[in-house]
């Protein structure tokens, strides 16, 4: 396993973790410190991954800057 492999893991752990919170919760997702990290990271290597994954990280992305990141999670 490569080192993009684990971090499309981590990316991928993380993205889901989030969406599950919130949906516990019935709010917004949010997305984790740590989750918009692993996606600046996996943007920044510019990694070929499967669209479904790819909209993933592109949802992320896009929520990225757009509130303030909660460093307490």
């Amino acid at each position: 396993m490569s080192t993009n492999d684990v971090l499309w893991f981590a990316f991928l752990k993380m993205y889901h973790e989030d969406h599950a919170n919130a949906a516990m919760h019935c709010a917004t997702v949010r997305y984790s410190p740590l989750t918009f990290r692993l996606a600046e990271a996996l943007d920044a290597l510019e990694v070929q991954h499967s669209n479904e994954v790819l909209i993933e990280l592109h949802t992320v992305l896009l929520d990225l800057h757009t509130y303030a990141e909660d460093h307490g999670r």
